[in-house]
């Protein structure tokens, strides 16, 4: 429905301002007294007419009332019971009839109502989420990105799109040497470095790995088994299943005189591809790449002294293996918050390639608080200090984990609650979205067991103000995901979920849906199946489950 409101509104406007260039802002506005939709272009068009706003206003109103085929869905079918002007706005309120319509297509779609297929499988999109250094077990933090990544993905594929979901594994650098160094000082080798990582997970890597090994081979090799015993195990675990594990080892050619002499590798022809855009240059002994040219605050480093890569020349490697050699149309990072202003330098870097910096979306997901007993955990990988990712689920449980996670926008901090996500209470979001749908299988569940027979739901019975709210909430599902393909403002869906339970709630708290009347009692029975429908829906998508009973 928004996008009809705002290609009537985009029509109507060109004609009576030319130059007008703003986007259409169309709402669902937070008071009902404001309709059901509104939207502040009379605001925008107002200076182009030399009007009021308000004036702008009952001007637009006058000319979409003027368009039948747009406030009716048949003869005698109207898609708005009343179109206003106020206060400089433009408020629509759906018509009965039009709420109505909505359940009969819910019920018809069934799983399968929300979706769309706007790119008709045409667009590929990779999506690399979580990619936990693999130097230690996934701690709650990598939790947030995992689970934002998982539902953003589900969105994308309900809407068409065909994506790939990768893990990157950061298998070479100074983080394997300072790996290795744990080992062997954990198997009793003394080592210079203070900067090591801590915890009983190294003294366990330290009894199986050969203490014959060199620091860079015990790096390796712990590499292997942190893979196999903390992070794959853990990540099958959360339900979640990549499709490509890709090595940063596999960007570079295996040894270092071999990087500079290949022009047939990915390092080779990026470093030529720059050198003769004139975009390196060679400064205190270290290959250097002038970004602060493209946007970037200052210029970065390519190659240092030593002659080993930086992590910014593997990015570089990486994005262009994804756009230029996969060919992915769309390319989205989800990365933690310690890479907080990595984007500026990356784009830069793909821009000077002739890459499509545009295509690249980088979400930065914020630190995660974690409070028990009303006290903060702290949590330091490093310092062996840390709360793993398993440990949280065993306690608080896999579903309430998601939803708790996913509730939040990522450029927020957070504080996970323990002891909220806990309660068996509609105080604990999750259990009140889960109760509703359990509520509404039990009615359903009753109703068979009476040999009840409907098969038409005749829903013009459907009249009170907490029914048609209910609908009006359903009937926001499938926009709601339209709009987070835009903004990947993945948080609304579990805040959209709840919204809905609540309005469920009210509606049944207030009213029996079985009752004497049969034709009152079947509509009704229509529309808490179609709530249920949505419901188990939006908690799919979570990847949350939706039970039956409580």
């Amino acid at each position: 429905m928004k996008e009809l409101i705002k290609t009537l509104l985009g029509d109507i406007v060109r004609k009576i301002a030319l130059d007008f260039k703003d986007g259409i802002l169309v709402e669902v506005p937070g008071n009902r007294e404001h309709g059901d939709y509104t939207s502040n272009v009379a605001f925008c068009l107002a200076k182009f007419l030399h009007k009021s706003p308000s004036a702008t206003a009952d001007e637009l109103v006058k000319k979409i009332k003027k368009i039948s085929a747009f406030t009716e869905v048949s003869a005698d079918k109207k898609e708005f019971s009343k179109i206003e002007a106020k206060n400089g706005f433009i408020n629509f309120f759906l018509s009965p009839e039009c709420l109505r319509h909505q359940l009969k297509e819910i019920l018809e779609k069934k799983d399968k109502y929300g979706e769309s297929n706007v790119k008709g499988q045409m667009s590929s999109v990779n999506v690399e989420f979580i990619s936990a250094n693999p130097t230690g077990p996934l701690t709650i933090g990598n939790g947030r990105g995992g689970f934002y990544g998982d539902t953003l993905v589900n969105i994308l594929e309900s809407q068409g799109y065909k994506v790939m979901r990768e893990y990157y594994i950061n298998d070479r650098g100074e983080q394997i040497l300072t790996l290795g160094r744990s080992i062997k000082k954990a198997q009793g080798f003394k080592m210079d470095s203070e900067n090591l990582y801590r915890g009983d997970y190294i003294n366990d890597l330290a009894k199986q790995v050969n203490r014959n090994l060199s620091v860079e081979e015990a790096g390796q090799k712990a590499i292997e088994l942190i893979l196999k015993t903390y992070i794959r195990p853990v990540i099958r675990r959360l339900g979640i299943k990549f499709d490509n594990w890709f090595s940063e080892k596999s960007l570079y050619p295996p040894a270092p005189r071999l990087r500079r002499a290949s022009k047939n590798s990915k390092y080779g022809e990026i470093m030529e591809d720059l050198m003769r855009r004139d975009f390196i240059y060679e400064k205190d002994g270290a290959t250097w790449m002038k970004t602060s040219q493209l946007g970037d605050s200052k210029d970065r480093v390519l190659i240092k002294k030593d002659g080993s890569e930086t992590y910014f020349l593997s990015d570089i490697l990486y994005h262009f293996d994804k756009f230029k050699i996969r060919k992915f149309d769309k390319v989205i990072d989800i990365w933690g918050a310690d890479h907080h202003g990595y984007a500026p330098r990356l784009k830069a870097a793909l821009k000077a390639l002739g890459l499509p910096e545009d295509n690249l979306e980088i979400i930065i997901t914020q630190l995660v608080r974690l409070v028990k007993n009303g006290k903060e955990v702290k949590i330091s990988k490093r310092a062996g200090v840390f709360i793993k990712l398993e440990e949280l689920i065993d306690e608080v449980g896999l579903d309430a984990a998601k939803f708790f996670f996913l509730m939040y926008s990522p450029n927020t901090h957070m504080d996970f609650d323990m002891e909220l996500a806990k309660q068996r209470s509609e105080k604990n979001p999750v259990y009140y979205v889960q109760y509703a749908h359990a509520r509404i299988t039990s009615i359903l569940r009753k109703v068979k067991s009476k040999n009840f027979q409907f098969s038409i739901f005749n829903f013009q019975f459907l009249k009170e103000k907490e029914e048609l709210d209910l609908i009006r909430k359903l009937a926001e599902f499938p926009e709601l995901l339209s709009e987070i393909l835009i903004n990947y403002e993945v948080h609304r869906l579990p805040r959209y979920a709840l919204e809905l339970a609540r309005e469920f709630h009210n509606f049944y708290e207030k009213y029996r849906v079985i009752t004497e009347d049969k034709s009152l009692t079947s509509a009704r029975l229509g529309l808490v199946t179609a709530t249920k429908i949505v419901l188990a829906n939006a908690l799919n998508l979570m990847g949350i489950n939706a039970p039956d009973k409580m």
